[in-house]
Formats: structure tokens, C-alpha cells, sequence
């Protein structure tokens, strides 16, 4: 059973492009990664799964295997069992979904060198859940002070690191799509059946993945969704914020502006990502209505856009960013 879902897996798989290959996996953990023995990854192996390496000391792309073992069926492999766990909120009921809901959020980043270059700042997006009918309660920023940008969309201060603690209230918000194309739109992109995969981060934003090999990233299907929507004369953009269980917390998704004014969230990567889990909520593959889940917590930036960004010694340079999004207790007060 499994040998038999890896090797249909690998006949679907769009490999990492050599030029943005990584070897950062070793033989045994793949081995682990897909549940399999060495004979099934031997066959996978002689059957075209891209490797680099001596015989028997082979080094793999873990974002191929993650790819690989998302989608073999088996119900086995760890990429299967960590979506199943991260994204079983989306068997949620409707009420569950929309309910108002506390979270406390912190965000921090870091200087990843062990020696932090000179003149260094740092640089976070902020929660934004006003965005979306929520609120933010005891924000702070550490260290103390740093420069908020007019719209209030980023803080950046003059220090090797950052971070952003607040309490963030998110509700959800059900509605029809009113406009007959958008609703056309919608439909026509989830007949496309394509295949949310993990991607090198140059490829992320790379649109011509979706027609050419039917595979996307957040950011890649929403700027094609609102490329789209654009065409059509309906006004769209793209946000990227974080989403509260996922595994990758930074997500993307589309604000329309519909037919009756109302601007409403389009998300074209949750009805792909319910396609791997059991029993999922509707309405989250429904193309006639936008549903904003109550986890969503949108920052003010588009796609391209990054939550965390560190520099010294006069460029941006690689960075450890930690991300803690909890549940938190309500106080009905506080979203006055």
C-alpha cells in the first residue's frame, strides 16, 4: 500500500528545478518522512525521484519528499499525518468557524549570524485584525519605542532583534458572492484542481506554475485568483497575514470588492488544503461564497511582502523568526 501511493505520488510530483535544489535530507530521513523501507525508496529512486549523491548515500530535497508523501494517499507519511493534525480545525462546523475567538500572538525575529553585523534594524509586521472585524488589545514592541510606518502596517527599530506580543480578537464572516463573474471566476478556479506544494522561496510568486504545472503556492494561486478578478474589472488584492494551527503560519489569500459594495475575503488555497484532510467543512470548497475563517489574523501587506525582515551591515540578511499564536481567554469588553 504504501509503495504502491509513493510511486503514484512520484508519477505527479513537480520536482524542485535543479537550480533551487537543496541536499539538506539524508537517506534515513527520508526513509522517515515517507514511512517507507530502503527497498520502496530504492524503487522510488530507480523510477526518477531527483536525488544527488552516491548510491546508498543519497541526499534529497525535503521539500520534494514533502511533496511526495502530501499527496501518495497512504495516510502514512509524516507530511499526511502533520496536516491532518494542524489543519482538523477545518472540520469546525459553520458557528465554530464565525465564533469570536482570542488569540495571543507574538512575533520576533533575529539576526541568524552568530555575530550581528553593524547598524542593524529589524523590521515585523503588526496584526491588523481591525482589517476584518476583530481588534488588537496590549500591543508591545521589545525593545521599547521603534518607528511604526504611516498605516501602521510595520514597526522597525534599530536593534539586532524584535519582537510583537499582543492579544488579537478575529471573527469569521460568511457571505454570498454577489457578482456573477467573480462567482464564475471562483468556480472556474476550483475546477482548475490544482495542488497546493511546498516551493523554493524564488518560485513562491512564480503565477505560470498554476497553468503550466497545475501546482501553487498562497502566494502564487492568490495573485492568480486576483490577476483574474483584475481582468474582469473586479477590484482585487492580495494580503498575506498568519493563520491560527496551520503549519505554515504566514498564509495569502484575495479581498474582492463584490457587487454590493461589501469587500470580501476570497481564500483559493483552504479549498485545496481541505482536499487533504477527511470530513472538512463545506463551505470551504463552496466557489459561491467567501468564508473568512475566525483564523485568519491579516497584517496590511500584499503578497511579496514579508513579515519578518532583518538587516546589517547594509543588507538584509538571513534572519530566525519565531512565530506563537495561542488561544487566549475572551473578554467580551475588549471588542468594544
Amino acid at each position: 500500500m504504501t509503495a504502491a501511493g509513493l510511486c503514484r505520488g512520484l508519477d505527479t510530483l513537480f520536482a524542485v528545478p535543479p537550480e533551487h535544489r537543496l541536499a539538506d535530507m539524508d537517506r534515513v530521513t527520508a526513509r522517515q518522512v515517507l514511512g517507507c523501507d530502503d527497498h520502496t525508496l530504492s524503487t522510488l529512486l530507480d523510477r526518477g525521484l531527483p536525488a544527488s549523491g552516491d548510491t546508498g548515500d543519497e541526499r534529497f530535497d525535503s521539500r520534494d519528499l514533502f511533496n511526495l508523501g502530501l499527496y501518495s494517499g497512504t495516510g502514512t507519511t509524516v507530511p499526511e499525518q502533520a496536516f491532518a493534525y494542524s489543519l482538523r480545525w477545518m472540520r469546525a462546523s459553520t458557528e465554530e468557524l464565525l465564533a469570536p475567538r482570542a488569540s495571543r500572538f507574538a512575533l520576533r525575529v533575529a539576526c541568524a549570524a552568530e555575530a550581528c553585523g553593524p547598524e542593524p534594524t529589524s523590521t515585523l509586521a503588526l496584526p491588523r485584525p481591525e482589517r476584518c472585524g476583530g481588534a488588537v488589545h496590549d500591543l508591545a514592541v521589545e525593545p521599547a519605542g521603534g518607528t511604526v510606518r504611516p498605516g501602521g502596517d510595520t514597526v522597525t527599530r534599530t536593534a539586532s532583534e524584535l519582537a510583537v506580543t499582543a492579544t488579537v480578537h478575529t471573527r469569521g464572516e460568511l457571505a454570498e458572492l454577489r457578482s456573477p463573474q467573480l462567482r464564475a471566476i471562483a468556480a472556474e478556479f476550483a475546477a482548475m484542481d490544482l495542488r497546493w506544494v511546498k516551493l523554493p522561496d524564488a518560485l513562491r510568486d512564480d503565477v505560470d506554475l498554476v497553468t503550466t504545472h497545475g501546482v501553487a503556492s498562497c502566494d502564487s494561486a492568490s495573485r492568480y485568483l486576483a490577476q483574474l478578478c483584475r481582468r474582469a474589472g473586479i477590484p482585487a488584492v492580495t494580503r498575506i497575514g498568519w493563520v491560527v494551527g496551520m503549519l505554515d503560519l504566514v498564509h495569502a489569500w484575495v479581498e474582492v470588492e463584490d457587487d454590493d459594495g461589501a469587500t470580501k475575503v476570497v481564500d483559493p488555497v483552504f479549498a485545496l488544503f481541505s482536499g487533504t484532510v477527511r470530513d472538512t467543512n463545506p463551505l470551504l470548497r463552496d466557489p459561491a461564497v467567501a468564508l473568512r475563517t475566525n483564523r485568519l489574523v491579516p497584517t496590511g501587506l500584499s503578497t511579496g511582502g514579508a513579515v519578518a525582515e532583518h538587516r546589517c551591515a547594509g543588507e538584509t540578511t538571513a534572519a530566525r523568526v519565531t512565530t506563537k499564536i495561542l488561544p487566549a481567554p475572551t473578554r467580551p469588553q475588549e471588542w468594544s
